[in-house]
């Protein structure tokens, strides 16, 4: 080995590998992600040099127009994210009288070349050292899998799968980012919503007149009807007014679905109340605010504030669309988000989340109040259980924290 230069400096890295893709003969590359930067228009150019390159897919990171672009290259392959977790970033030059190798922390992105605080090592090697060798059978090996084919339906699925891993990594970073007061930070730790998974679900459990089966009924038999074609609008009225938790149905338990878990709304449609009017009379103004809501993606406090907004407006001067009825609605359609704040659980919701009841009355602050500390959660974050029956209650994780807090009113 003759020399050593560390790449540390903003843009250095990139003006090294641009320089060696120029000036090498032939080319091995292994980076855990890539997205298109000036490296990457580069590669392209200098496409006959390339014996080898490998990316990997993990966490969805890597841009699917790279994907895109290489699908159909004999050099490039793509790791699967079934595998173990592919992480290197080794850049290998071969010249007229030596070897470059450069590697450290340095993926081929955009924000490792201009924006990232990162470091590597460029080292030139003699023809005949054994290193060079080591380095490219390792990228040899990896190259044999297990990788994936990235054909047109692989890279139209991955492309949601990418904009879903942004919006999270936006989401939780934002999360973690969020200075907190001190005695809020007390009450967070403190409140007893900060529990593991199994205590969680042994609490859902433990609800066997209103928790976990039937209420999973209900959940499935609103997807089914959503499913159906034209969605909400093309219901029929009743089933709009079960969605909506203004039907006066009642449950006659059993195997009966019972439409009013996740907050029972009948006041609204006694009381003539503008949700009431939305669900039975304009249901295409209910809709255009859900999709403010997405369905593939995470969701963040953005979009929870515009689908309120939008409510709001749909509502009109007459008012009338409370926070129970907004939060049933993006309950059942994000389960795995949203909980109903209800008359019904706010005390207890309230005490779970340690904050006081009146902090659940604004549509406004729900997002920092409820989702925020539900994200934050041990339970939430656990991975999906492989017991099928668990998985159903994970994928409705939020939605089934009312099952816990829910409190049967007493009739008068």
């Amino acid at each position: 080995m003759k020399s050593v230069r560390v790449l540390s400096e903003a843009g250095a890295m990139a003006r090294t590998v641009v320089h060696q893709l120029q000036t090498s003969r032939r080319v091995w590359i292994a980076v855990a992600w890539a997205t298109e930067n000036t490296v990457f228009t580069e590669l392209l150019r200098q496409e006959e040099k390339l014996q080898r390159v490998v990316i990997g897919t993990h966490g969805s990171l890597t841009a699917p127009g790279c994907i895109e672009q290489l699908a159909n290259k004999n050099w490039a392959f793509f790791r699967s994210a079934k595998g173990p977790l592919f992480h290197p970033k080794l850049y290998l030059f071969e010249h007229d009288d030596r070897y470059t190798a450069i590697i450290g922390s340095h993926n081929m992105t955009r924000g490792a070349f201009n924006s990232n605080v990162e470091l590597s090592t460029a080292s030139d090697f003699d023809k005949g050292d054994p290193a060079i060798r080591i380095l490219q059978e390792f990228i040899a090996q990896e190259a044999k899998g297990p990788c994936i084919v990235p054909t047109d339906t692989f890279i139209s699925r991955y492309r949601a799968s990418h904009r879903a891993a942004l919006s999270q990594r936006k989401n939780v970073d934002d999360l973690y980012m969020d200075e907190p007061v001190r005695i809020d930070e007390k009450h967070r730790r403190e409140a007893p919503i900060h529990m593991e998974w199994e205590q969680w679900l042994k609490k859902v459990d433990e609800e066997d007149e209103h928790g976990r089966g039937r209420r999973l009924a209900m959940l499935e038999r609103v997807q089914e009807l959503m499913r159906q074609p034209g969605g909400f609008l093309k219901l029929l009225l009743k089933d709009r007014q079960r969605i909506a938790g203004i039907s006066m149905e009642r449950s006659k338990g059993g195997s009966d679905i019972d439409w009013h878990f996740f907050g029972e709304m009948t006041a609204a449609r006694r009381f003539g109340h503008s949700y009431a009017r939305l669900v039975e009379e304009a249901p295409e103004e209910l809709v255009a605010a859900l999709d403010f809501i997405p369905s593939d993606i995470p969701p963040n406090r953005e979009n929870w504030l515009a689908y309120w907004k939008a409510l709001l407006a749909a509502a009109g001067e007459k008012g009338g669309i409370s926070i129970g009825g907004a939060t049933r609605l993006a309950c059942l359609k994000r389960p795995d988000y949203f909980v109903p704040v209800t008359s019904a659980n706010r005390e207890k919701l309230a005490r779970q989340l340690g904050v006081q009841k009146n902090a659940l009355d604004s549509p406004e602050d729900y997002w920092d109040t409820v989702v925020k500390t539900i994200l934050l959660t041990p339970w939430w974050n656990e991975e999906c259980p492989a017991d099928p029956t668990d998985a159903k209650a994970w994928r409705a994780r939020a939605a089934m924290l009312d099952a816990i807090v829910y409190v049967r009113p007493t009739k008068q």
